[in-house]
């Protein structure tokens, strides 16, 4: 038994649930993620750019690994808090902006590639 939810509970938490099971049984299916100079390795946890060790904090290499396996699609808030923080977390969306901000610095130049888009959320997209 991996999970436990105690009724009452909201279809939300249960989808979000059996997704974050779907998500951690899939992990071995792509280990690496290549993209613009970014290496995210899941197993390791572990992000280089550009060769160079990048020294993320959970949060941020989730969102980042969530970034960049949906490369050129725009991300609401929303959606980003509910695939990377879960259905559980109960704050401010603007949580997001602030993680966004330190990810951006740390990856430098690359930091580029995650652009806002005002009043809705953010796009990772490389540029060819």
């Amino acid at each position: 038994m991996d999970e436990y939810i105690s009724k009452p509970f909201s279809p939300k938490i249960l989808t979000a649930r059996v997704e974050a099971i779907l998500r951690r049984s899939k992990v071995a299916v792509s280990e690496v993620i290549n993209v613009g100079g970014i290496c995210i390795d899941k197993a390791a946890h572990q992000v280089t750019v550009d060769g160079k060790n990048v020294d993320l904090s959970y949060k941020e290499f989730e969102l980042m690994t969530y970034f960049a396996e949906n490369q050129g699609i725009a991300l609401s808030r929303e959606k980003i808090l509910n695939n990377v923080w879960n259905y559980d977390y109960f704050g401010d969306a603007r949580t997001i902006d602030t993680h966004v901000k330190k990810l951006r610095s740390k990856l430098g130049s690359k930091g580029d590639y995650i652009k806002t888009i005002w009043g809705m959320g953010y796009k990772f997209e490389v540029e060819s």
